[in-house]
């Protein structure tokens, strides 16, 4: 599963299209967007929306607990490169992949992601 040419969005733009996704409490810290996925970092959680069909209407939910995460990658933009690259990988499933602008806070995410695989 990959994302392309995501890039950092406002977390109330997520919460404002998919906010029935959330649970009470939930708080969101980086949320990325393609022109209508999202793939959004929770205090408890990774959630992938994926917005299916012509109309939007059809939308799937993936919902991945940090306890799921066996091991991430965090690659950045080069000289040359546009983007910076996000590899999350799972026990028993492909990894999810998904590529982000050249100036998105690489190190906060993987700090983040290191802090919640610690637990």
């Amino acid at each position: 599963m990959g994302i392309l040419n995501a890039t950092a969005a406002d977390p109330r733009e997520l919460i404002d299209k998919h906010g029935e996704a959330l649970t009470d409490g939930e708080t969101i810290y980086f949320v990325y967007k393609t022109i209508r996925d999202y793939i959004a970092f929770t205090n408890w959680r990774v959630l992938y929306i994926n917005v299916q069909g012509i109309t939007g209407s059809k939308r799937e939910f993936l919902t991945v607990p940090y306890r799921s995460i066996t091991a991430f990658a965090v690659e950045t933009a080069g000289t040359f490169d546009l983007d910076a690259e996000i590899k999350i990988f799972l026990s028993g499933h492909e990894p999810i992949e998904f590529k982000v602008g050249r100036n998105t806070d690489m190190r906060g995410l993987q700090s983040f992601l290191a802090q919640k695989m610690d637990r």
